[in-house]
């Protein structure tokens, strides 16, 4: 679907614009590709990631990908991608980042001063609008606040603050550095002695990337165990989001686009963690921990301050521990970074769904019984 010519104001030159919806949008080529490495933001928005969520979790979910694109309507330049789904629940159709609750961090794929422009522009600000027609409701959620205000893309829309923050450790390239002067001594203190302990006790106790499909699997059911155990409606008991995540990791660990690492004592997985990297970043999505057995070593926290020290060796200084559970993750001194939701109605029932989205929480779990995707 084709929408007509805006104009914006890139570099005080106007240039126009098409803005397009498809169903169909190839994340994986190479136009995608290049564009991302320019103006990609997070691993959330990488090719083999929104590949999958579209051609594979999406549909299993009764999602309709509507990818918006905006093209240099001169030559066919990317100018902005906008990686969107809809989704009916109980006669409203929700407009939103394809995300089905996968995803840290939601953003438009494109540069700052592009979108700025564009939403200063009422011919696209309009274009957008009819690209979602059909839908009730256009939801933008799981937003940074450092990233672009995407309330800027809509001539109305309600704006509330995120449920859960995000926590981002910024830990330099010096590692020691950062486990003395960052970090509570007792805390280091504390994993290294339980980490002499456990190999004396149990001849071994090594924490390291799986590699290979057969690793990769063997530790994704161990994170399907240990996290039911804990969890009686945990994400990987659905064999469709099971799928999408181990399958994932699989396809992605060659290009490092995907990391699963394991703690192993004794040869035996206590611990696993998993998630997408991009650059500089890797962002811990899925954990799973023996506390059955295990619980006196604390494999989890033993296993992600392994994996700090690791990536920081590596040359990456960036290590994001994902949205909420602020508990353990304190231990590691993060950043709190504040999360927001944007909505814009398209009808009545979509003005019904964003107020009860943005101010009722009692409202909002009962929303969340009926489609669990929308958080």
């Amino acid at each position: 679907m084709r929408f007509g010519m805006g104009v914006d104001t890139l570099s005080r030159m106007q240039h126009q614009f098409v803005l397009e919806s498809l169903p169909d949008f190839d994340f994986l080529s190479a136009e995608y590709r290049a564009f991302f490495d320019l103006h990609g933001t997070t691993a959330f928005q990488a090719p083999l990631w929104q590949q999958r969520l579209h051609d594979r979790l999406g549909p299993a979910l009764g999602a309709k990908s509507k990818t918006v694109v905006v093209r240099h309507a001169s030559d066919g330049r990317l100018m902005a991608v906008l990686p969107m789904a809809t989704q009916r629940a109980f006669g409203v159709t929700i407009a939103q980042f394809a995300d089905f609750g996968t995803c840290d961090y939601n953003s438009a794929v494109a540069d700052r001063e592009t979108l700025q422009a564009l939403a200063a522009d009422p011919h696209f600000r309009a274009a957008l609008r009819r690209a979602f027609e059909g839908s009730d409701l256009i939801l933008f959620r799981k937003i940074r606040s450092d990233d672009f205000d995407m309330a800027l893309l809509f001539g109305t829309s309600r704006t509330s603050v995120g449920e859960h923050p995000a926590y981002l450790c910024e830990v330099g390239t010096d590692f020691g550095h950062w486990r003395s002067k960052v970090l509570r001594n007792k805390f280091t203190k504390e994993l290294g002695r339980l980490q002499r302990q456990t190999e004396r006790e149990h001849g071994s106790f090594e924490h390291r990337l799986a590699v290979g499909e057969d690793e990769i699997d063997a530790a994704f059911e161990f994170l399907r165990q240990t996290q039911a155990e804990r969890q009686r409606d945990s994400v990987l008991n659905k064999p469709e989001y099971y799928s999408f995540y181990r399958d994932f990791a699989i396809d992605g660990a060659a290009s490092g686009a995907a990391l699963t690492y394991v703690s192993y004592l004794a040869g035996k997985p206590v611990a696993v963690l998993f998630g997408p990297a991009d650059r500089d970043r890797f962002h811990a999505v899925l954990i799973g921990v023996d506390t059955v057995n295990h619980a006196r070593i604390s494999p989890g926290t033993q296993l992600i301050y392994r994996v700090v020290e690791q990536r920081m060796r590596q040359g990456h200084s960036s290590f994001d521990m994902g949205l909420g559970d602020p508990g353990y993750k304190s231990h590691f001194r993060p950043t709190e970074i504040p999360m927001q939701n944007v909505s814009s109605n398209l009808t009545t029932r979509g003005m019904a769904v964003s107020f009860v989205y943005h101010y009722s929480k009692p409202l909002k779990n009962v929303l969340r019984e009926f489609a669990p995707a929308v958080r």
